[in-house]
Protein backbone atom coordinates (compact mmCIF):
# COMPACT_ATOMS: atom_id res chain seq x y z
CA UNK A 1 0.00 0.00 0.00
CA UNK A 2 1.47 3.21 -0.81
CA UNK A 3 1.86 6.53 1.18
CA UNK A 4 -1.27 8.62 -0.65
CA UNK A 5 -3.54 5.29 -0.14
CA UNK A 6 -7.17 5.93 1.51
CA UNK A 7 -6.94 4.41 4.96
CA UNK A 8 -9.54 2.18 6.06
CA UNK A 9 -12.06 2.79 9.22
CA UNK A 10 -11.69 6.41 9.30
CA UNK A 11 -12.99 7.63 12.58
CA UNK A 12 -15.23 10.63 12.69
CA UNK A 13 -13.16 11.44 15.82
CA UNK A 14 -9.75 10.65 14.91
CA UNK A 15 -9.30 15.03 14.43
CA UNK A 16 -10.46 15.79 17.98
CA UNK A 17 -8.52 12.56 19.54
CA UNK A 18 -5.10 14.33 17.20
CA UNK A 19 -6.04 17.51 19.17
CA UNK A 20 -6.71 16.16 22.55
CA UNK A 21 -2.90 14.03 22.23
CA UNK A 22 -1.20 17.64 20.88
CA UNK A 23 -2.98 19.14 24.08
CA UNK A 24 -1.50 16.74 26.94
CA UNK A 25 1.91 16.88 25.31
CA UNK A 26 1.63 21.01 25.64
CA UNK A 27 2.52 21.14 21.80
CA UNK A 28 1.31 23.75 19.73
CA UNK A 29 -0.21 23.32 16.84
CA UNK A 30 2.26 24.64 14.62
CA UNK A 31 4.99 22.65 16.52
CA UNK A 32 3.14 19.56 15.46
CA UNK A 33 2.79 20.63 11.75
CA UNK A 34 6.22 21.35 12.17
CA UNK A 35 7.47 18.09 13.29
CA UNK A 36 5.35 15.71 10.67
CA UNK A 37 6.09 18.26 7.97
CA UNK A 38 3.02 19.80 7.12
CA UNK A 39 1.13 23.37 7.22
CA UNK A 40 -0.31 24.76 10.59
CA UNK A 41 -3.28 25.11 8.28
CA UNK A 42 -3.65 21.13 7.19
CA UNK A 43 -3.04 20.21 10.81
CA UNK A 44 -6.05 22.49 12.00
CA UNK A 45 -8.23 21.05 9.22
CA UNK A 46 -7.30 17.75 9.94
CA UNK A 47 -8.69 18.50 14.05
CA UNK A 48 -11.80 19.96 13.18
CA UNK A 49 -13.14 17.46 10.65
CA UNK A 50 -12.67 19.26 8.07
CA UNK A 51 -10.32 17.16 5.65
CA UNK A 52 -9.93 13.36 6.21
CA UNK A 53 -6.53 12.18 7.06
CA UNK A 54 -6.28 10.28 4.17
CA UNK A 55 -2.32 9.74 3.70
CA UNK A 56 -0.48 6.64 5.72
CA UNK A 57 2.46 8.56 5.54
CA UNK A 58 1.64 11.46 7.74
CA UNK A 59 -1.13 9.68 10.22
CA UNK A 60 2.13 7.63 11.08
CA UNK A 61 3.86 10.49 11.69
CA UNK A 62 1.16 11.77 13.94
CA UNK A 63 0.86 8.94 15.83
CA UNK A 64 4.65 8.54 16.52
CA UNK A 65 5.36 12.15 17.69
CA UNK A 66 1.83 11.76 19.95
CA UNK A 67 2.42 8.16 20.93
CA UNK A 68 -0.84 7.35 20.45
CA UNK A 69 -0.67 3.97 19.01
CA UNK A 70 -3.98 2.98 19.39
CA UNK A 71 -5.21 5.27 16.62
CA UNK A 72 -3.59 2.52 13.92
CA UNK A 73 -6.29 -0.23 14.30
CA UNK A 74 -8.70 2.40 13.59
CA UNK A 75 -6.67 4.02 10.81
CA UNK A 76 -5.92 0.62 9.19
CA UNK A 77 -2.41 0.96 10.12
CA UNK A 78 -2.04 -2.34 12.37
CA UNK A 79 -0.26 -3.74 9.80
CA UNK A 80 1.77 -1.33 8.10
CA UNK A 81 2.98 0.24 11.44
CA UNK A 82 3.34 -2.30 14.00
CA UNK A 83 4.34 -1.49 17.71
CA UNK A 84 8.31 -2.08 17.50
CA UNK A 85 9.20 -4.44 20.48
CA UNK A 86 13.10 -4.01 20.17
CA UNK A 87 15.60 -2.99 22.62
CA UNK A 88 16.30 0.17 20.55
CA UNK A 89 12.18 0.99 20.69
CA UNK A 90 12.18 0.88 24.81
CA UNK A 91 15.27 2.88 25.11
CA UNK A 92 13.23 5.43 22.89
CA UNK A 93 10.45 5.48 24.43
CA UNK A 94 11.60 6.26 27.98
CA UNK A 95 13.70 9.21 26.10
CA UNK A 96 10.68 10.23 24.61
CA UNK A 97 8.22 10.03 27.91
CA UNK A 98 10.95 12.44 29.64
CA UNK A 99 11.04 14.77 26.84
CA UNK A 100 7.52 14.95 26.10
CA UNK A 101 6.86 14.99 30.27
CA UNK A 102 8.42 18.23 30.46
CA UNK A 103 6.19 19.71 28.04
CA UNK A 104 3.98 22.27 30.92
CA UNK A 105 3.70 19.20 33.28
CA UNK A 106 6.78 20.17 35.52
CA UNK A 107 5.50 24.01 35.66
CA UNK A 108 2.78 22.50 38.04
CA UNK A 109 4.58 20.53 40.32
CA UNK A 110 6.73 21.33 43.35
CA UNK A 111 10.04 22.67 42.40
CA UNK A 112 11.45 22.31 45.40
CA UNK A 113 11.11 18.40 44.47
CA UNK A 114 13.47 18.23 42.05
CA UNK A 115 16.68 21.15 41.82
CA UNK A 116 19.54 19.18 40.67
CA UNK A 117 22.75 20.82 41.63
CA UNK A 118 24.73 22.50 39.25
CA UNK A 119 28.27 20.52 39.99
CA UNK A 120 26.11 17.42 40.31
CA UNK A 121 24.06 17.65 37.07
CA UNK A 122 27.71 18.83 35.52
CA UNK A 123 29.20 16.01 36.89
CA UNK A 124 26.22 13.88 35.10
CA UNK A 125 26.16 15.27 31.85
CA UNK A 126 30.17 15.04 31.55
CA UNK A 127 29.75 11.26 32.99
CA UNK A 128 27.01 10.82 30.16
CA UNK A 129 29.00 12.73 27.55
CA UNK A 130 32.30 9.92 28.29
CA UNK A 131 29.65 6.97 28.01
CA UNK A 132 28.85 8.21 24.65
CA UNK A 133 32.25 8.74 23.26
CA UNK A 134 32.96 5.16 24.76
CA UNK A 135 33.16 2.00 22.29
CA UNK A 136 31.00 -0.51 24.16
CA UNK A 137 27.53 -0.54 24.40
CA UNK A 138 27.44 3.09 24.22
CA UNK A 139 23.92 3.69 23.05
CA UNK A 140 22.38 1.35 25.56
CA UNK A 141 24.16 2.77 28.45
CA UNK A 142 23.68 6.37 27.45
CA UNK A 143 20.06 5.86 26.94
CA UNK A 144 19.81 4.78 30.60
CA UNK A 145 21.10 8.11 31.84
CA UNK A 146 19.32 10.10 29.62
CA UNK A 147 15.45 10.25 31.39
CA UNK A 148 16.94 11.42 34.30
CA UNK A 149 18.94 14.21 33.07
CA UNK A 150 16.18 15.45 30.81
CA UNK A 151 14.43 16.21 33.45
CA UNK A 152 16.89 17.55 35.59
CA UNK A 153 17.98 20.30 32.50
CA UNK A 154 14.46 21.17 32.08
CA UNK A 155 14.43 22.49 35.89
CA UNK A 156 17.31 23.51 35.69
CA UNK A 157 16.90 25.87 32.46
CA UNK A 158 13.72 27.40 34.30
CA UNK A 159 15.65 28.30 37.75
CA UNK A 160 19.27 28.68 36.73
CA UNK A 161 20.78 32.02 36.83
CA UNK A 162 24.65 31.27 36.55
CA UNK A 163 26.30 30.51 32.92
CA UNK A 164 27.64 27.09 34.39
CA UNK A 165 24.25 25.58 35.43
CA UNK A 166 23.21 27.10 32.18
CA UNK A 167 25.80 25.37 30.29
CA UNK A 168 25.25 22.16 31.96
CA UNK A 169 21.59 21.90 31.06
CA UNK A 170 22.41 22.79 27.52
CA UNK A 171 24.66 20.33 27.26
CA UNK A 172 22.00 17.86 27.94
CA UNK A 173 20.10 18.78 25.20
CA UNK A 174 22.78 18.67 23.00
CA UNK A 175 23.99 15.26 24.02
CA UNK A 176 20.06 14.06 23.63
CA UNK A 177 19.98 15.30 20.39
CA UNK A 178 23.16 13.86 18.91
CA UNK A 179 22.00 10.34 19.88
CA UNK A 180 18.05 10.60 18.89
CA UNK A 181 19.74 11.54 15.14
CA UNK A 182 22.01 8.30 15.16
CA UNK A 183 18.95 6.15 15.81
CA UNK A 184 16.83 8.09 13.30
CA UNK A 185 14.31 9.76 15.67
CA UNK A 186 15.11 13.11 14.13
CA UNK A 187 11.20 14.81 15.47
CA UNK A 188 12.57 14.00 19.33
CA UNK A 189 16.14 15.46 18.16
CA UNK A 190 14.47 18.36 16.62
CA UNK A 191 12.55 19.28 20.04
CA UNK A 192 15.86 18.89 21.96
CA UNK A 193 17.47 20.97 19.81
CA UNK A 194 14.76 23.56 19.29
CA UNK A 195 14.57 23.59 23.25
CA UNK A 196 18.58 24.06 23.61
CA UNK A 197 18.13 27.36 20.64
CA UNK A 198 15.30 29.37 22.65
CA UNK A 199 17.45 28.60 25.97
CA UNK A 200 20.35 29.69 24.58
CA UNK A 201 18.85 32.94 22.74
CA UNK A 202 18.51 34.29 26.02
CA UNK A 203 22.13 34.02 27.30
CA UNK A 204 24.11 34.60 23.81
CA UNK A 205 27.45 33.81 24.09
CA UNK A 206 29.40 30.55 22.84
CA UNK A 207 26.38 28.29 24.34
CA UNK A 208 24.01 30.35 21.03
CA UNK A 209 26.17 29.19 18.54
CA UNK A 210 26.70 25.46 19.84
CA UNK A 211 22.91 25.25 20.07
CA UNK A 212 22.57 27.02 16.74
CA UNK A 213 25.11 24.17 15.13
CA UNK A 214 22.85 21.50 16.95
CA UNK A 215 19.72 23.51 15.18
CA UNK A 216 20.73 23.72 11.97
CA UNK A 217 21.63 20.10 11.94
CA UNK A 218 18.57 18.97 13.37
CA UNK A 219 17.16 20.82 10.18
CA UNK A 220 19.43 19.53 7.75
CA UNK A 221 18.51 15.74 8.88
CA UNK A 222 14.92 17.01 8.69
CA UNK A 223 15.35 17.78 5.14
CA UNK A 224 14.88 21.53 5.59
CA UNK A 225 18.02 22.40 3.43
CA UNK A 226 17.49 26.27 3.44
CA UNK A 227 16.45 26.88 6.88
CA UNK A 228 19.33 24.70 7.74
CA UNK A 229 21.62 26.70 5.83
CA UNK A 230 20.27 30.49 6.92
CA UNK A 231 20.29 29.61 10.91
CA UNK A 232 23.76 28.12 10.88
CA UNK A 233 24.95 31.54 8.87
CA UNK A 234 23.01 33.72 11.03
CA UNK A 235 24.85 31.89 14.13
CA UNK A 236 28.26 31.97 12.16
CA UNK A 237 27.87 35.79 12.09
CA UNK A 238 27.06 36.53 15.78
CA UNK A 239 29.91 38.34 17.26
CA UNK A 240 31.35 37.52 20.67
CA UNK A 241 30.75 39.01 23.41
CA UNK A 242 32.78 41.97 24.72
CA UNK A 243 35.70 40.84 26.52
CA UNK A 244 35.70 37.22 25.05
CA UNK A 245 38.07 35.98 22.20
CA UNK A 246 37.49 35.73 19.38
CA UNK A 247 39.60 32.74 19.27
CA UNK A 248 36.90 30.73 21.38
CA UNK A 249 34.06 31.32 18.71
CA UNK A 250 36.57 29.84 15.61
CA UNK A 251 36.02 26.49 16.32
CA UNK A 252 32.22 26.66 16.23
CA UNK A 253 31.76 29.54 13.97
CA UNK A 254 33.78 26.69 11.73
CA UNK A 255 31.61 24.02 12.31
CA UNK A 256 28.48 26.22 11.50
CA UNK A 257 30.00 26.57 8.01
CA UNK A 258 29.95 22.98 7.70
CA UNK A 259 27.08 22.17 8.54
CA UNK A 260 26.02 25.10 6.03
CA UNK A 261 27.36 23.38 3.49
CA UNK A 262 26.24 20.37 3.48
CA UNK A 263 22.69 22.09 3.66
CA UNK A 264 23.77 24.14 0.56
CA UNK A 265 25.06 20.45 -1.05
CA UNK A 266 21.72 18.88 -0.53
CA UNK A 267 19.51 21.73 -2.14
CA UNK A 268 22.11 21.22 -4.96
CA UNK A 269 24.12 24.38 -5.00
CA UNK A 270 27.01 23.38 -5.48
CA UNK A 271 29.13 26.81 -6.06
CA UNK A 272 27.42 28.31 -3.00
CA UNK A 273 28.98 24.40 -0.90
CA UNK A 274 32.10 24.84 -1.99
CA UNK A 275 32.65 28.44 -1.37
CA UNK A 276 31.53 27.58 2.45
CA UNK A 277 33.47 24.42 2.86
CA UNK A 278 36.37 26.88 1.95
CA UNK A 279 35.65 28.67 4.81
CA UNK A 280 35.73 26.40 6.88
CA UNK A 281 38.96 25.12 5.43
CA UNK A 282 40.58 28.63 6.33
CA UNK A 283 39.59 28.83 9.67
CA UNK A 284 40.28 24.94 10.41
CA UNK A 285 43.74 25.96 9.11
CA UNK A 286 43.94 28.19 12.49
CA UNK A 287 43.83 25.76 14.48
CA UNK A 288 46.57 23.38 15.65
CA UNK A 289 44.37 20.13 16.49
CA UNK A 290 40.71 19.23 15.82
CA UNK A 291 38.74 20.78 18.74
CA UNK A 292 35.43 19.87 20.40
CA UNK A 293 34.13 23.25 22.10
CA UNK A 294 30.72 22.27 23.58
CA UNK A 295 31.39 18.49 22.36
CA UNK A 296 31.29 19.64 18.91
CA UNK A 297 34.52 18.26 17.16
CA UNK A 298 36.07 20.97 14.12
CA UNK A 299 39.42 20.46 12.40
CA UNK A 300 40.63 19.34 8.89
CA UNK A 301 39.24 16.16 10.00
CA UNK A 302 35.71 17.40 10.10
CA UNK A 303 35.98 19.55 6.85
CA UNK A 304 37.45 16.79 5.15
CA UNK A 305 34.21 14.54 6.34
CA UNK A 306 31.43 17.63 5.20
CA UNK A 307 33.57 17.42 1.65
CA UNK A 308 32.56 14.14 1.38
CA UNK A 309 28.63 14.56 2.73
CA UNK A 310 28.74 17.51 0.33
CA UNK A 311 29.44 15.12 -2.12
CA UNK A 312 27.01 12.45 -1.30
CA UNK A 313 24.64 15.05 -1.11
CA UNK A 314 25.08 16.20 -4.71
CA UNK A 315 24.79 12.88 -6.53
CA UNK A 316 28.22 13.03 -7.36
CA UNK A 317 29.24 9.38 -6.14
CA UNK A 318 33.25 8.89 -7.38
CA UNK A 319 34.24 12.48 -6.32
CA UNK A 320 32.84 11.64 -2.56
CA UNK A 321 35.27 7.84 -2.73
CA UNK A 322 37.91 10.40 -4.35
CA UNK A 323 38.04 12.60 -1.25
CA UNK A 324 37.46 9.84 1.45
CA UNK A 325 40.58 7.93 0.58
CA UNK A 326 42.42 11.63 1.37
CA UNK A 327 40.53 11.80 5.29
CA UNK A 328 42.87 10.26 7.68
CA UNK A 329 40.53 9.84 10.89
CA UNK A 330 42.46 9.69 14.13
CA UNK A 331 41.81 6.73 15.77
CA UNK A 332 41.30 8.15 18.99
CA UNK A 333 38.68 10.50 16.92
CA UNK A 334 34.91 10.60 18.50
CA UNK A 335 33.21 6.98 17.49
CA UNK A 336 30.39 8.70 16.56
CA UNK A 337 32.18 11.10 14.09
CA UNK A 338 34.17 7.97 12.79
CA UNK A 339 30.62 6.31 12.14
CA UNK A 340 29.30 9.26 10.31
CA UNK A 341 32.43 8.90 7.86
CA UNK A 342 32.60 5.28 7.14
CA UNK A 343 28.91 4.60 7.26
CA UNK A 344 28.17 6.95 4.63
CA UNK A 345 31.43 5.33 2.78
CA UNK A 346 30.02 1.78 2.85
CA UNK A 347 26.42 3.09 1.43
CA UNK A 348 28.70 4.36 -1.56
CA UNK A 349 30.71 1.44 -2.01
CA UNK A 350 27.22 -0.67 -2.21
CA UNK A 351 25.99 1.85 -4.49
CA UNK A 352 28.71 0.94 -7.27
CA UNK A 353 28.54 -2.72 -6.44
CA UNK A 354 31.87 -2.93 -4.72
CA UNK A 355 31.18 -5.61 -1.94
CA UNK A 356 34.23 -6.50 -0.58
CA UNK A 357 34.88 -2.17 0.18
CA UNK A 358 31.38 -2.03 1.29
CA UNK A 359 31.73 -4.59 4.01
CA UNK A 360 35.09 -3.26 4.64
CA UNK A 361 33.45 -0.01 6.03
CA UNK A 362 31.05 -1.80 8.01
CA UNK A 363 34.16 -3.64 8.98
CA UNK A 364 35.45 -0.48 10.38
CA UNK A 365 32.01 0.90 12.32
CA UNK A 366 31.37 -2.48 13.88
CA UNK A 367 35.41 -2.32 15.43
CA UNK A 368 34.50 1.28 16.25
CA UNK A 369 31.05 1.09 17.74
CA UNK A 370 29.85 -2.46 17.22
CA UNK A 371 26.01 -0.87 18.13
CA UNK A 372 26.05 1.30 15.17
CA UNK A 373 25.75 -1.99 12.95
CA UNK A 374 22.27 -1.99 14.87
CA UNK A 375 20.91 1.61 15.55
CA UNK A 376 22.00 3.05 12.54
CA UNK A 377 19.41 2.41 9.63
CA UNK A 378 21.54 3.31 6.76
CA UNK A 379 24.16 0.72 8.42
CA UNK A 380 21.05 -1.94 7.92
CA UNK A 381 20.09 -0.82 4.55
CA UNK A 382 23.49 -1.55 3.50
CA UNK A 383 24.26 -4.95 5.03
CA UNK A 384 20.62 -6.09 3.89
CA UNK A 385 21.97 -5.37 0.18
CA UNK A 386 24.82 -7.07 0.59
CA UNK A 387 23.46 -9.62 2.46
CA UNK A 388 20.56 -10.37 -0.63
CA UNK A 389 23.50 -10.35 -2.97
CA UNK A 390 25.38 -12.75 -1.51
CA UNK A 391 28.84 -12.19 -2.39
CA UNK A 392 30.76 -15.66 -1.16
CA UNK A 393 34.43 -14.03 -1.03
CA UNK A 394 33.08 -11.80 1.96
CA UNK A 395 30.24 -14.19 3.78
CA UNK A 396 32.08 -14.76 6.80
CA UNK A 397 32.96 -10.74 7.16
CA UNK A 398 28.81 -10.34 6.46
CA UNK A 399 27.66 -13.15 8.98
CA UNK A 400 29.01 -11.47 11.71
CA UNK A 401 28.30 -7.81 11.25
CA UNK A 402 24.36 -9.87 10.68
CA UNK A 403 25.01 -10.84 13.99
CA UNK A 404 25.85 -7.83 15.14
CA UNK A 405 22.81 -6.26 13.82
CA UNK A 406 21.07 -8.74 15.04
CA UNK A 407 19.24 -9.42 11.41
CA UNK A 408 16.99 -12.60 10.37
CA UNK A 409 16.65 -13.24 7.29
CA UNK A 410 13.77 -14.50 5.86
Amino acid sequence: MGPRSVLRGQSPSVGDRIAAARRRRGMSRRVLADLIGRSEEWLRQIENGNRRLDSIEYATRICDVLDINELMAELGLAEAHAPRTSRTASAVARTRAAILGTFGTDTLGDESEHRPQTVTLKQDVDEAWRTWAGRANRYERTFLLLPPLIHDASVRLRTAVTADAIAAALSVHYLARTILSRVNEEQLAWIMADRALVAAGRYGGASLLAAAWHGASSYLRHGYYEEAHRLALAAAAHEPPSGTLVSDFLPLRGALFLVAAEAAAADLDAERSFHLLQDARRIARKIPDDLQPHMIPFGMTEVGISAVQSEIHLGRIAEAIRLAAEVDIPDEYPPDRQARFFIPLAFLHARRNEDAAAAFALGKVADISPEDIRYDRLCSQVLHRLLRRNNLTIRRELSRLAALSEFRPG
